[in-house]
């Protein structure tokens, strides 16, 4: 039987509980002296992976033991050695399958269920992954410049390529729609191109997309911005284009860094703005009526946009500033709290608290006040340019992986994982390597992350493709 999502939700738990009773399900066949029991495997369940030699999985058994068996057979490419009873091997293809395991000895019998399942090969992009979890590619080839990802409650994936201005459509079934969704004429190189991508909360009802793109000027009436766009969704193609926030800062200079690019909405339907300092500190210090640059903003993605009444100045769109540039956004599933990655300039990459107010001192001089100072929850010294962060809420991946940070590294081609705790999630009590990706051509680079609120899936973009991590 092929593997399959619906079998291995409903009969892997009931499955679990019956490995942990050897003998379980009819048992065996007599009792006698010496008869065997308390059968059991030392891996169990067997979570392996199409081209990965497994570890050897030797059983635990009670009594004498003369032979050994299994119904049905082993996946393909792993062998049962029926005078021990120890699995090994390196399987083939992908199952997930119950299997029985019988030891009989002169006195009488005892079985064991162990629940193998064989999730695919990792595309060859992935070089590691831990134990219990599959990757798959969703989109390789084509596209170029893979960078936002957005994920619409039917099953949709859209996602944007930076040079092109394009916004692609993934549909449901997998398929890449052959026509964009929407195109916008982008500024292109260094920092610059189609940045930010999100979809209404309400997207279901009104179809909104919103976009963050450099674009440039006519030269004559309008010069080089950066702009906030709305598109309300029509069969896949992006109609009403809207300006929401035009004039906004970029840096079009030599080199053309540091504009920002993160657009993320917040539990109440208010809109995330993240902006760079567009190559000058000293505007993530000023005010938004001189600089909106190197700042987080929050506003009411209307036409015209409106402020929230709950910003830390009235009127004012900024939420917070003295960032350098922040690529990456993400707000607590149930706190509501908002998390940012901010890049240093050669070191000091930072994870940030991004509180209502506060100020996290790039381009300041000193002399903030203390109780004005942002809490940068952690620091790498040595510079690994985080480019996306994303919670996980725990649903399919089990209660280890709730409130977990998840944080995409450019410059180390990986996935790092930040167990945190505390009432606001702010204490890091453990700090891993999830996921590493093949450094070879220099285009798997993360550059965002998504994860499914329905069944926790994790997608990663990066420059050459989409990946999709699950949990077996």
């Amino acid at each position: 039987m092929p593997r399959g999502g619906w079998r291995r939700a409903l009969v892997a738990p009931v499955c679990l509980a019956l490995v942990l009773s050897a003998g379980c399900g009819g048992g065996g066949g007599g009792g006698g002296p010496g008869a065997p029991s308390g059968l059991s495997y030392a891996t169990s369940p067997g979570l392996y992976r199409v081209g990965e030699a497994i570890a050897s999985n030797a059983p635990s058994v009670s009594g004498t033991v003369d032979t050994w068996s299994v119904l049905p057979a082993l996946p393909a490419g792993l062998i049962f050695d029926a005078g021990t009873g120890v699995i090994t091997g390196t399987p083939t293809a992908e199952s997930d399958l119950i299997h029985t395991v019988t030891a009989t000895g002169p006195g009488g019998s005892t079985n064991v269920q162990l629940v193998i399942d064989v999730g695919p090969q990792l595309p060859a992009v992935i070089t590691s992954l831990p134990v219990g979890f599959e990757a798959v590619t969703v989109l390789e080839g084509g596209p170029s410049k893979i960078a936002k990802l957005a994920l619409a409650p039917d099953g949709r994936l859209f996602f944007t390529e930076v040079d092109t201005g394009n916004v692609r459509i993934i549909d449901a079934s997998g398929n890449l729609l052959a026509t964009p969704f929407a195109t916008i004429s982008v500024l292109n190189g260094g920092h610059l191109g189609l940045l930010g991508l999100a979809l209404d909360p309400a997207f279901a009802v009104n179809g909104f997309v919103y976009v963050l793109a450099n674009v440039p000027g006519d030269g004559m009436t309008t010069v080089d911005r950066t702009e906030l766009r709305r598109y309300t969704d029509v069969m896949d193609v992006g109609t009403n284009e809207t300006v929401i926030l035009g004039n906004l800062p970029v840096n079009t200079g030599s080199p053309s860094i540091n504009n920002g690019g993160e657009i993320l909405f917040d539990l109440s339907g208010n809109l995330f703005v993240s902006l760079g300092d567009v190559g000058d500190s000293a505007n993530s210090q000023v005010g938004t009526g001189t600089s909106l640059g190197g700042k987080v903003l929050r506003i009411i993605p209307t036409d015209p946009p409106a402020i929230p009444g709950t910003n830390p100045t009235m009127g004012d769109p900024e939420w917070c500033r003295g960032l350098r540039n922040t690529f990456g956004l993400a707000v607590h599933p149930s706190t509501g709290d908002l998390f940012g990655v901010d890049n240093g300039p050669n070191a000091d990459d930072e994870l940030n608290y991004l509180q209502a107010g506060k100020n996290f001192e790039w381009g300041s001089a000193g002399g903030i006040p203390p109780a004005q100072v942002g809490f940068k929850m952690r620091n790498w010294v040595d510079e690994i340019v985080p480019t996306s962060l994303v919670w996980h809420n725990g649903i399919g991946w089990g209660t280890d992986y709730a409130d977990d940070l998840f944080i995409g590294s450019y410059d180390d081609d990986l996935i790092y994982r930040i167990e945190l705790s505390g009432a606001a999630f702010t204490d890091i009590d453990a700090e891993s390597v999830f996921l590493t990706f093949d450094i070879t051509g220099g285009l798997n680079k993360p550059l965002d992350l998504l994860v499914n609120p329905l069944n926790g899936d994790l997608y990663i973009s990066t420059f050459a493709g989409i990946y999709r991590v699950s949990k077996q």
